[in-house]
């Protein structure tokens, strides 16, 4: 597909984390007490908000960035990143270093994460008092700041509640999924979903994926999103479903194509495309990650 160049006029946030992705080629996960070898690829700056961030970049698609950055060597790169992608720092606090996590890229390019967390796990309100979330069409916020076992989610919840009724919230709940205690709110705060079948028959509790996405649609009455591999990406709205194919290509490494799919989907409707047209534009890009180390489009 070639893209048709993007304009929006739309003010969006991107709410999430920064981290550092240590990329590990291996043959397969090891088994408990087995020691295997494998290949460094890469260390670079990712986390779901800084992909996304990266995504809409490319795309040319105006944007805010609010990621949190530490005090640390970890957060030395990301400081640098930040600076030389012409990214505002919004967020410093000394605290703690940022967190990273370990990808370890199996030959068919599935990914398994081990995260050591850090700054961006530690969000306070505070944070939040220079930021006009009024201003906005639409926020992209990760599950990972929903979680249960930190008072993040409670920070982040308080911030949000007080966007405009109008406002998309643009949801990846994540591998971890959201905690129960802010599913039912953050679900229903014009909130559209874009998960993948598993994360999805997860959050339903229910592994029939067409019965899935009509339950999460009762809830969140918004279009639901969903990334199926290699079969494409399925739309749910108000009855109306579809797969939409993906294209065929050799996937290298899977990291960063659930947020460059997300960050893409998010481009096409603020720029005002139809669902499924948001959807091509998605698997193109999703498409393109895939065959490129780490969240990168070339």
């Amino acid at each position: 597909m070639e893209n048709k160049k993007l304009v929006s006029n739309k003010k969006i946030l991107i709410l999430g984390s920064a981290v550092i992705d240590v990329i590990i080629n291996i043959k397969r996960l090891p088994k408990a007490g087995e020691d295997i070898t494998g290949v460094q690829k890469g260390q670079n700056v990712g986390g779901c908000a800084y992909n996304v961030a990266k995504i809409l970049k490319y795309l040319q698609i105006k944007h805010d960035l609010c990621v949190p950055v530490g005090q640390g060597p970890y957060a030395d790169i990301i400081k640098s990143e930040l600076y030389n992608s012409n990214q505002s720092i919004l967020i410093e606090d000394t605290r703690a270093d940022n967190g990273y996590s370990l990808s370890l890229v199996e030959d068919d390019g599935e990914r398994t994460f081990i995260t050591v967390d850090g700054i961006e796990t530690q969000w306070l309100s505070l944070w939040f008092k220079n930021i006009d979330i009024q201003v906005y069409d639409y926020i992209y916020v990760s599950g990972y700041g929903f979680q249960e076992v930190n008072n993040s989610g409670d920070a982040i919840l308080s911030f949000i509640r007080n966007k405009r009724t109008d406002c998309h919230l643009i949801l990846d709940p994540g591998p971890r999924l959201i905690g129960k205690r802010f599913k039912d709110e953050v679900l229903k705060m014009n909130t559209i979903l874009e998960l993948n079948e598993q994360e999805a028959k997860a959050l339903a509790e229910n592994e029939d994926i067409f019965l899935a996405v009509e339950q999460l649609y009762a809830v969140t009455k918004n279009p639901i999103i969903v990334t199926m591999g290699n079969k494409g990406t399925l739309y749910y709205t108000s009855g109306k479903s579809e797969l939409v194919p993906a294209q065929r290509v050799k996937a290298i490494d899977t990291i960063g194509a659930g947020d460059s799919h997300t960050a893409a989907f998010l481009a096409g409707i603020a720029a005002g495309y139809g669902l499924r047209e948001a959807c091509v534009l998605a698997n193109d890009i999703a498409a393109r990650v895939v065959q490129n180390v780490g969240c990168c489009v070339i």
